[in-house]
């Protein structure tokens, strides 16, 4: 297993990174730029689909149009959920303990407004904000769970994080998933892009093909769904008011008409 060489950021940077600008219309993903691809690839052939997020809130802000679109379509969408997102906002291990209940609860509501009434989500409890520092063992572990669940879904297509986001934990989400396909007959290995990178390695540009899906008949449905992480945007208690707060342009960024995902060619590469 090979999950090193993570380029670990501050939140500084992260928000650096950010001020840079980034219901049926047709179910298929469409090429963002028709150069980039000769064909769309209808919703309905991607087959069982995995949603890696690092944290309650990621699948949401990447792919929450994408799972709507699913709903609607009746496609089965697992969610994996990497942590528990219990690092957003600084406490007790008590308050800890208590926000990662408040999230996985407004991950479920989220997940119900895109259209799924028992969402299938898999919490693996990795710790927040420390995937960065987790022991080999501790890793191998995770990916003998992954691979489980991913043959016991039968799942065809993955979506994860970007190898290159600006996020430490969404830069180990996604190593852990590449070296897991290394050995599993997959249809498709898709990135969505969370915080933006501030340069890209060519090993990753050149082992990606760029889709856009268009989602402007589900853009209120998606800002819906972004709304019931409210810990993510206000103040949830009044004893814990530092901590993460969603920038408005994160929000724009992924309230537009078109969501973007990287069609990924050889995820071991991509990911060293």
């Amino acid at each position: 297993m090979r999950v090193a060489n993570v380029e670990t950021n501050s939140m500084e940077q992260v928000a650096s990174a950010l001020r840079s600008p980034e219901r049926l219309q047709s179910p298929v993903l469409k090429p963002a730029c028709a150069r980039l691809c000769e064909g769309d690839i209808p919703i309905a052939e991607l087959g069982p689909i995995l949603i890696a997020s690092p944290h309650p809130d990621d699948e949401t802000l990447g792919c929450g149009g994408l799972i709507s679109r699913c709903a609607e379509l009746g496609c089965s969408v697992t969610i994996l959920a990497m942590t528990k997102g219990e690092a957003s906002h600084p406490g007790d291990r008590h308050w800890q303990t208590r926000l990662a209940q408040i999230r996985g609860a407004e991950q479920r509501r989220a997940l119900n407004v895109m259209g799924f009434s028992d969402p299938d989500i898999i919490e693996l409890g990795l710790p927040d904000g420390g995937l960065e520092s987790l022991s080999t063992e501790t890793l191998q572990r995770a990916c003998v769970k992954i691979r489980e669940i991913i043959h016991s879904r039968r799942i065809q297509t993955l979506f994860v994080p970007a190898v290159d986001d600006c996020h430490a934990d969404h830069q180990i989400t996604a190593k852990l998933l590449a070296d897991v396909a290394r050995d599993y007959p997959f249809r498709y290995f898709f990135s969505y892009q969370i915080w933006l990178p501030t340069s890209r390695r060519l090993s990753v540009t050149t082992n990606e093909r760029e889709y856009g899906h268009d989602i402007s008949s589900l853009i209120a449905l998606k800002r819906s769904a972004i709304f019931q992480h409210q810990s993510q945007l206000n103040v949830v208690d009044p004893n814990h008011t530092e901590g993460f707060r969603m920038p408005p342009t994160l929000l724009d960024a992924k309230l537009g008409n078109t969501e973007s995902f990287a069609l990924v060619s050889d995820p071991a590469a991509w990911s060293s």
